[in-house]
């Protein structure tokens, strides 16, 4: 007998039913359904209701969310992250859970972000796990700090809280990767936990949110939330053909990220043709450069181009603001030397932002 797509996405759900706790980030709303905070769609929930992530759920009064798994985990350069200025060349434990509040058809992990939404993507099998446990796998790894990431961690933000938690007490840095449609409650729940808000800026025009599902201004919004709460922030704008990869839209993007912080570091990374835009050309080379060359000229201080392998080699340093010294070098998300001495230039001694050590 063939189960329909309906049928084969409640079936993945209900085996995750288990695997949660009552959520930290909820509110109840005037008119009695229960409003849920980890993301900018702040979901009203009546009882038996799903949020739009697909993992988030109202059961009676609670709201039930996951908690004790890893759909994925991996022991990778924390550079993988597009993370630049914390710890360089070390590793990092990397982990995932399973849904996403955001439906990019770009996405690299859509096996796990689309697997409660999508009845068509290979969905792993998920691994029980204490977060004493998943830490101390980072830990016999040599790992600097751990990493949530591979689906969209806010949404599972009561799980990172407690790994995160743990990481921290055995002294280890932490990051959460983030599409940034998230909220100001989400971001102070795991502020004293966490080190890093690694935020996706997709759009440069409120339009092309809908091509993702997110929030218009969510991310913008959130990333200056992160600063005003103590992150040490790192923007990502991975640029699709059709989509967002006009000068214009990119240039007014630059001007309001400097206008945020100079030394805050900006990658731009080249779109690679996958999921449902496994037809589309992957993005040239030239145009991040172009891009590049603008966030500079806006003042950016750190402005990175990804996904282009080698061909760019020169927008992967770190280099002092001042001098122009290559204090950190790197090839395709490897970090090949640090030359930092601290947190600063060894040639002019200028302070180097960053989360180094």
């Amino acid at each position: 007998m063939t189960t329909s797509p309906l049928g084969r996405i409640a079936s993945r759900r209900a085996r995750l039913a288990a695997l949660t706790v009552p959520g930290r980030l909820v509110r109840e709303a005037e008119d009695g359904r229960l409003e849920c905070t980890a993301c900018a769609h702040r979901c009203r929930l009546p009882d038996g209701a799903v949020g739009l992530c697909g993992v988030r759920e109202r059961r009676g009064t609670e709201l039930r969310v996951p908690f004790g798994y890893v759909a994925a985990w991996r022991v990778m350069p924390v550079e993988r992250n597009t993370i630049y200025h914390l710890r360089p060349g070390r590793p990092a434990l990397t982990f995932g859970m399973l849904g996403c509040d955001l439906r990019c058809p770009w996405c690299s992990n859509a096996n796990l972000s689309q697997a409660l939404r999508d009845d068509s993507v290979d969905v792993p099998d998920v691994e029980p796990i204490a977060p004493e446990e998943l830490v101390r796998r980072a830990l016999d790894a040599g790992c600097a700090a751990v990493v949530s990431a591979f689906n969209e961690p806010m949404i599972t933000a009561e799980w990172a809280y407690a790994v995160f938690a743990e990481a921290r007490r055995q002294g280890l840095a932490t990051a959460l990767v983030s599409d940034g449609n998230t909220t100001s409650e989400a971001l102070a729940f795991l502020r004293p936990v966490t080190d890093v808000f690694r935020v996706d800026l997709k759009a440069t025009a409120p339009a092309q949110h809908a091509v993702s599902g997110g929030v218009p201004g969510a991310p913008a919004a959130a990333l200056r939330a992160a600063r005003t709460l103590g992150y040490w922030v790192e923007a990502v704008t991975l640029v699709v053909p059709g989509v967002n990869d006009e000068p214009a839209g990119l240039d007014r993007l630059a001007r309001e990220l400097a206008a945020v912080d100079v030394d805050l570091p900006w990658h731009l990374n080249a779109f690679v043709p996958r999921y449902r835009f496994r037809d589309r050309p992957p993005q040239d080379a030239g145009a991040l450069v172009s891009a590049a060359g603008s966030a500079y000229a806006h003042g950016l201080r750190h402005v990175y181009v990804g996904n282009v392998a080698d061909r760019v080699r020169g927008l992967s340093h770190t280099r002092c603001p001042r001098c122009h010294a290559v204090v950190v070098e790197r090839s395709n998300y490897a970090t090949r030397a640090v030359r930092l001495r601290g947190d600063r230039c060894p040639r002019c001694d200028t302070v180097i932002a960053g989360r180094w050590t």
